[in-house]
């Protein structure tokens, strides 16, 4: 059981199974770091509640869809749609509490959601997939779904600009080439989880400095 403790173990055992003294893949730290970090973010603003419920299934589910999507460059749809039934849930359960379940209340999120999957949809098709997977699209959905407008513009904004930067420091250090693929989908979920918690700061700092 000493062997299992999230984070601390693989410090302990100095990222080697204590056993066979074989590599332990870092993805099982970052995984653990990332969601413990989230959880907190989570109880500091909604505390113990549904809210904080709905919220940690949606992130689990992208921490779960960013380490796929690293280990196997693709997008499983069933993840991709449990996202978004819970993103739908987040979106409903918002709305009836600030008692706006009326087209405008939805609008933003219509909107959204066009943007989100449909620029995604138009990548996929003029590329032909060689730019963006088409698990993307549905990602893209569901970044509209939960964000709305202009948190959903916030977050693509994010995602190109993380995954630019990180691609440069890679081939910087001569890890990737340029003609090299990068799974897109960890950039998405870092994204969205940016632009879900400060993506309103995000944007009137950006206002403040344009005025």
């Amino acid at each position: 059981w000493y062997e299992l403790i999230p984070l601390f173990s693989y410090l302990f055992l100095v990222g080697r199974c204590f056993t066979c003294k074989k590599t332990i893949s870092l993805q099982y730290p970052l995984v653990e770091l990332s969601s413990a970090l989230i959880f907190l973010l989570i109880f500091l603003n909604y505390g113990i509640s549904w809210e904080s419920l709905i919220l940690a299934v949606i992130f689990s589910l992208l921490i779960v869809i960013s380490a796929y999507d690293i280990l196997h460059s693709e997008i499983p749809d069933i993840l991709s749609y449990l996202l978004i039934f819970f993103g739908l849930l987040w979106t409903f359960y918002f709305l009836t509490i600030n008692r706006n379940l009326d087209l405008a209340g939805f609008l933003p999120y219509i909107y959204a959601v066009l943007i989100g999957g449909g620029f995604f949809a138009f990548l996929v098709l003029v590329s032909r997939q060689k730019w963006m997977g088409a698990g993307d699209i549905l990602l893209g959905a569901f970044m509209g779904i939960f964000l709305g407008m202009p948190q959903v513009l916030t977050a693509l904004f994010l995602a190109f600009t993380i995954g630019a930067v990180f691609s440069l420091f890679l081939i910087a250090f001569r890890k990737k080439t340029i003609k090299d693929a990068l799974p897109f989908g960890p950039f998405l979920a870092i994204a969205t989880v940016i632009a879900f918690f400060w993506g309103k700061q995000l944007l009137a700092g950006y206002w403040y400095m344009l005025m």
